[in-house]
C-alpha cells in the first residue's frame, strides 16, 4: 500500500515537471518577429524610470532591455518595436525623453528615439 502511495506521487511529480517544461513560452529565434507582448512584459519593470519614479532603470528592467535589443535587429523589427510602445505607453504617464537612455544607463548597444504619442516610427530611427 505504501508503495504504491509513493509511486502514485511521483507519477504526480513527473507529470507536473512535464506539463511545467511544455507550457514555458520559448525564446523566439532570429527569423521569428517578436510579439508586441513579449516587448510589453519584458520592458514593464521599466515603468518607474521612464516616469521618473526612480533615478535608475532596475536590474529587471536592463535585463528585458537587454533581451529585447536581441530581438530588434532589422528596420522592420525596430519600427514594430516603436509601434508597440508607442500604442503601449499611450494608456500611462511618462516622460519619453527618458526612453533614449534605457540602453546606455542599461550597457546596452540599442537606439532607441524619445517615443511620443506623435512619433513617427517609420522615421524615428533616422531611416
Amino acid at each position: 500500500m505504501l508503495k504504491a502511495a509513493a509511486m502514485s506521487t511521483h507519477l504526480f511529480a513527473l507529470l507536473a515537471v512535464i506539463l511545467l517544461l511544455l507550457s514555458r513560452p520559448t525564446m523566439p529565434s532570429p527569423d521569428d518577429k517578436v510579439s508586441c507582448a513579449t516587448i510589453v512584459s519584458k520592458l514593464t519593470s521599466c515603468i518607474n524610470y521612464i516616469s521618473d519614479k526612480s533615478k535608475d532603470p532596475s536590474k529587471t528592467c536592463c535585463a528585458g532591455v537587454k533581451e529585447i535589443s536581441g530581438f530588434v535587429k532589422s528596420k522592420s523589427d525596430r519600427k514594430d518595436a516603436c509601434e508597440c510602445l508607442k500604442n503601449t505607453l499611450s494608456k500611462i504617464k511618462y516622460d519619453p525623453s527618458r526612453i533614449p537612455t534605457l540602453p546606455k544607463n542599461c550597457g546596452v548597444s540599442l537606439v532607441l528615439p524619445p517615443i511620443s504619442s506623435s512619433t513617427d516610427c517609420s522615421t524615428a530611427f533616422g531611416y
